[in-house]
């Protein structure tokens, strides 16, 4: 693959790029979770040095343009023929039809936005990083979809401009949180300064007056996107249900799971990496 071809390409029709039968396999062999985490990562980089992207392919009925050199998700759709977190799309479906209005902080390359806006739903798509903002827009468009909104910014507590560390093998776990640079998520992160908005400006400058379904996964900063907006936001615009990131808990700053207990979220569903809560009527 020339090296031209690992470039975003956001102008080329749908495909454009046809996942080739080596290719799937190349990156099912890198996703392979009978090799110990560091032989995967040495085989991840190697498979991402001839096989960066980008690539066209479609996962359970949606078409993504993906780069699994540099992105999780991606390298899932590839290696899996389907879409991540599928156990919590199966969660999240019941609430889903015409006129659901989703809103989807931490929006990556679409697979939470897409998957809801094909069942009907409205969709505010929120993404911090102006490279995976552009990769999720041609996907919406691959799709034909004309019922998603993407806004790319950072969502936080209070107007800011914070730095933003970012990891080159996986633009989506990109986080304001540094110390989940260190340790087991240790690698290559360097640090971008961002400007951050609270939730609530983002809604009110999007029009919505209601949110059916709230999705929030931002590695690590989830309470400082739920608590300040559930804090200010009238209650009329309360989400029904919640579906929050918690596999990076242990960097939070105050416990959300208390919080939304105390504001009526009752926990109805779970998964290793996330839960969902709903308001009790």
């Amino acid at each position: 693959m020339s090296q031209a071809a690992t470039l975003l390409d956001t102008r080329s029709p749908f495909g454009t790029y046809p996942a080739e039968r080596m290719v799937r396999a190349a990156w099912r062999f890198a996703d392979r979770h009978d090799l110990s985490k560091g032989l995967r990562k040495r085989v991840r980089a190697m498979v991402s040095k001839v096989f960066r992207g980008p690539y066209d392919l479609e996962a359970d009925g949606l078409k993504f343009r993906i780069y699994p050199g540099e992105n999780y998700d991606d390298r899932k759709i590839l290696a899996k023929g389907r879409l991540p977190e599928r156990a919590e799309h199966q969660l999240i479906e019941p609430f889903l039809e015409a006129g659901t209005v989703f809103v989807d902080v931490g929006a990556n390359i679409g697979s939470y936005s897409i998957f809801a806006a094909g069942r009907g739903a409205v969709v505010l798509a929120v993404e911090a990083n102006p490279h995976t903002a552009d990769k999720l827009a041609f996907n919406v468009g691959a799709n034909d979809l004309t019922s998603v909104t993407i806004v790319n910014s950072a969502v936080g507590p209070r107007d800011d401009v914070l730095q933003f560390w970012q990891e080159p093998s996986n633009c989506g776990f990109a986080t304001f949180v540094e110390d989940l640079t260190t340790g087991e998520w240790a690698g290559d992160w360097k640090p971008v300064s961002m400007k951050v908005r609270p939730l609530t400006a983002i809604l009110h400058d999007a029009g919505l007056s209601r949110i059916d379904i709230l999705k929030v996964d931002v590695e690590g900063f989830e309470d400082r996107v739920v608590l300040p907006f559930l804090r200010h936001a009238e209650q009329a615009l309360w989400p029904r249900v919640i579906l929050l990131e918690t596999n990076c808990r242990p960097y939070w700053t105050e416990d959300c799971l208390r919080e939304l207990a105390n504001r009526g979220y009752e926990v109805t569903g779970q998964t290793n990496d996330n839960m969902v809560f709903e308001l009790a009527l």
